[in-house]
């Protein structure tokens, strides 16, 4: 068995409004960052969860399209 442990992701307290702090939930962190990317969203640890929850999150065609975009370009940088 292998366990992965990521960090909790950070949601800007600006797309809080409605909440007082945010679920400890990480799809549903990774959606309330997706709703507003890539005005947030945009550090290396965030891209690479929404990339990995992409099919999980109910994003539009052109926001899915612009985290696998923002992904590549992360990957193309390591490389």
């Amino acid at each position: 068995m292998i366990l992965l442990w990521v960090a909790m992701i950070e949601v800007p307290e600006d797309i809080l409004w409605d909440y007082e702090t945010a679920r400890e939930d990480v799809v549903w962190r990774l959606q309330r960052i997706a709703d507003f990317f890539p005005l947030y969203g945009k550090e290396r640890a965030t891209i690479a969860q929404l990339y990995a929850h992409r099919h999980e999150l109910k994003v539009d065609e052109a926001t899915l399209a612009l985290i696998e975009t923002y992904y590549a370009l992360l990957e193309a940088e390591r490389s």
